[in-house]
């Protein structure tokens, strides 16, 4: 069967040669973010998916406990009424019509408006999704996302454990240390870690926010 493609593991150290190799329709492809409507999520993308769409959901999987002590694995969805979606700008109008779930895309807010008072449409790098999906695949613990601005520290690396390699910024409160994960004009992923597992990085990282009005 094929591998799904918003559980599979993601390509972090080659993504970008691997989308080049693809050709130039997906050079030109961009990651958008489309407001769905809430439990549509999951039937947005694979709809997308059916019709060549490549299209993520941030969500988790984690395994449930009852009562009764009987387990079962369930998919939290981390980022609710969000569907992010990898086309260029025709196949974006496209999917704003044929796709039912899907409300409306983000705008930055933050960037400078066109002559008609319109602002750009929110951009994701392709760095941060690669990381972001790299950080939600491989976390052991429950990740939160939070689109308030956050109080960022040194910045680290995870150097053990199912997350090693990936850089963030850390927090720290009374009982727990933090990796924060910042994606550029929606918030930022925060996942706990042992401090035993992370070297800092000699550089620091500031926080800017961006915000998006709804």
């Amino acid at each position: 069967a094929e591998e799904d493609e918003n559980t599979a593991i993601p390509l972090t150290k080659d993504t970008k040669e691997v989308r080049q190799s693809l050709g130039g329709a997906v050079s030109e492809a961009k990651w958008y973010v489309a407001a769905v409507r809430r439990n549509r999520e999951e039937i947005c993308r694979k709809q997308l998916h059916e019709s060549g769409i490549e299209a993520y959901v941030a969500c988790q999987k984690e395994t449930h406990v009852y009562r009764n002590r009987h387990q079962r694995e369930i998919t939290r969805i981390v980022i609710p009424g969000i569907v992010f979606i990898h086309v260029n700008e025709n196949q974006r109008l496209q999917v704003l019509k044929d796709n039912p779930h899907i409300q409306f895309f983000l705008t930055n807010k933050a960037a400078q408006s066109n002559s008609y008072g319109r602002h750009p449409f929110a951009v994701i790098p392709d760095a941060q999704m690669d990381t972001l999906r790299f950080m939600l695949y491989h976390a052991e613990a429950p990740v939160s996302f939070t689109a308030e601005p956050l109080h960022l520290g040194d910045h680290i690396r995870i150097i053990r454990g199912q997350l090693a390699g990936l850089e963030g910024a850390v927090t720290r409160d009374a009982n727990s240390t933090h990796i924060v994960v910042t994606i550029d004009l929606l918030g930022s992923a925060m996942v706990t870690i042992s401090p035993d597992d992370i070297e800092k990085m000699h550089k620091q990282t500031s926080q800017e926010e961006v915000v998006i009005t709804l």
